[in-house]
C-alpha cells in the first residue's frame, strides 16, 4: 500500500472508531476520533501531491490552497474540518467543555461528508 492509501485507511478506520465511542456514550473522544478521520482524509489528499504538512495548522494552509482555492473540494466541508480541529482541541484541553450526544453525531455525520468528497479525488 502507498502512504495515499494508508491515510485514506486510517480515516475510515477513525471513523469506524468514532461512531463506536459514540455507542458507548463518549462522546468526548467520538468529536475527537471524527476530526481525526477528516484529518487522516485531508493528509492523504495532500500526500497525492507529494505534500506533506509537518503540524495540522500547516495541514489545513496547503489543503485551501492545493484543494478549496482551485474548487477542487468544498469550502464547507473545508469548514468541517476548520471546526473539527478546534474543537479537537477543546476536547483535548478544555476539561470543562461539554460534548453532547447531538454534537457528537454532528461530527460522524461531517466526517462521512468530508471522507465521501475528498474520496472522489483520490
Amino acid at each position: 500500500m502507498d502512504k495515499v492509501e494508508n491515510a485514506l485507511n486510517v480515516g475510515k478506520s477513525n471513523l469506524i472508531s468514532a461512531k463506536t465511542l459514540f455507542e458507548a456514550g463518549q462522546y468526548r473522544d467520538s468529536v475527537t476520533m471524527s476530526y481525526y478521520a477528516m484529518y487522516s482524509v485531508a493528509l492523504a489528499l495532500l500526500l497525492k501531491k507529494d505534500i506533506s504538512p509537518k503540524t495540522h495548522r500547516g495541514t489545513m494552509s496547503q489543503l485551501g490552497k492545493e484543494y478549496v482555492n482551485t474548487g477542487l473540494l468544498s469550502k464547507k466541508t473545508y469548514e468541517y474540518l476548520n471546526a473539527g480541529m478546534a474543537d479537537r482541541n477543546k476536547s483535548s484541553y478544555d476539561y470543562s467543555a461539554v460534548f453532547t450526544e447531538e454534537i457528537a453525531e454532528k461530527y460522524i455525520d461531517k466526517a462521512e461528508i468530508f471522507i465521501n468528497e475528498a474520496e472522489a479525488l483520490l
